[in-house]
């Protein structure tokens, strides 16, 4: 049966199949999915739990073996079967059909994956998973979906969130999930439970003192050079690795670069905006940035960057 990520409380409430896969490339969802699978096992009396990891060296008569094979703690053990590809080849896809043939019993799999194509939901191995358990997709949240997200988990702490305030957290996140849980788990720490504002959300800006990429490209468009020096100096203590500073003041230079080849034409201006899904606030910084840039000067920097990234 294919669930989607919202419906697995309910479903973990009722019974617990014997199959589960998680697969898509959103790292927190998948793993916070699995997490709540695990420990509903855990309050059904599965103690003992396996990892498998696939890779090329990867033997497959192991999963099978793993599963029948008898346990000196626990009647009851998870195998969590990990496959980054989501592609088990020949040999995989013959191991997996006959496990789900053979149903061992005690015995709960949950496999994870990446995200995979159409024609790999299509294969026989799925379809044994389609049959005795539960294929749970994760996609990139965008949108309402994205709002909704962010909505039930500051619930579960406690809050509730003006619509203002609730859209700025999502813009200034850029819907990244770890930093949006992040983010909640600060106001947690900020505030009591009950309404969030936008003042609230505002000043967890200026609260904030972790400074990030994000951070160091706006300060780059108000052309803060103190600040951007002190912000180089934060990441190099942090350990962030280079090639992501470069990456984003890299794709920064390219988005000027392609608004500054269109003038002043405000209809195309706006056309490079929605295309990139800028909004406003990054507008003005952007706008404020092309008035002070010259061309010659931004392909000058993108080709420092590109230097820089070899």
């Amino acid at each position: 049966m294919r669930v989607r990520p919202e419906q697995l409380t309910s479903i973990l409430s009722k019974q617990l199949p014997s199959c589960f896969w998680v697969t898509g490339d959103e790292p927190l969802q998948c793993l916070e999915l699995v997490d709540e699978i695990r420990q509903s096992a855990y309050q059904a009396g599965y103690q003992e739990r396996d990892v498998l990891t696939v890779n090329a060296t990867f033997n497959w008569s192991s999963l099978l073996q793993t599963a029948v094979m008898p346990s000196l703690f626990a009647e009851q053990k998870i195998i969590e079967l990990q496959m980054p590809s989501g592609k088990p080849g020949r040999e995989g896809s013959a191991a997996l059909i006959d496990y789900f043939e053979r149903q061992p019993k005690e015995t709960l799999l949950i496999i994870t994956s990446g995200k995979v194509t159409s024609s790999v939901l299509k294969s026989r191995w799925v379809q044994g998973i389609d049959k005795t358990g539960i294929i749970i997709q994760v996609w990139p949240l965008e949108g309402e979906s994205l709002l909704s997200w962010i909505s039930r988990r500051l619930k579960k702490k406690g809050f509730d969130i003006q619509r203002d305030a609730l859209t700025l957290l999502a813009l200034r996140t850029e819907g990244n999930l770890l930093a949006l849980a992040q983010e909640i788990e600060q106001l947690y720490i900020l505030h009591e439970p009950g309404v969030l504002t936008r003042e609230q959300i505002d000043a967890l800006v200026v609260d904030n003192a972790r400074y990030d990429v994000f951070k160091l490209v706006d300060a780059l468009l108000q052309g803060k050079v103190v600040r951007m020096l002190k912000i180089i100096k934060s990441l190099q203590n942090s350990g962030l690795a280079v090639q992501i500073v470069i990456w984003a003041l890299a794709k920064e230079l390219r988005l000027l670069i392609e608004l500054k080849a269109v003038g002043e034409h405000i209809s195309q201006r706006e056309g490079v905006y929605r295309e990139q899904r800028i909004w406003d606030k990054r507008k003005s910084l952007l706008e404020h940035a092309l008035q002070r840039i010259d061309m010659s000067l931004l392909e000058h920097a993108i080709l420092l960057a590109e230097k820089a990234d070899c």
